[in-house]
């Protein structure tokens, strides 16, 4: 059994709830494809191949956070 002094709990709660609210926001984040081209450190024509490929979905010609997440969890 693990004890945990009740401050230590609801700091490591609070961390937690910050955690998850910072990912749920840059998950909603849309980049411009220059934008996405700096993150993934590629060329505009490999973003290019990239979505031909379906490696990358864009949305209304822009890459959402989360997208940029699933992509680089695939490689």
């Amino acid at each position: 059994m693990i004890a945990i002094h009740p401050d230590q709990l609801e700091a490591m709660l609070t961390r937690a709830a910050h955690q998850g609210a910072q990912l749920a926001i840059e998950d909603m984040v849309c980049y411009h494809y220059k934008e996405v081209c700096k993150r993934l450190n590629i060329s505009y024509n490999t973003l290019q191949k990239r979505i031909q490929e379906g490696k990358i979905t864009p949305v209304d010609g822009r890459v959402t956070g989360a997208e940029l997440r699933r992509y680089l969890q695939l490689k």
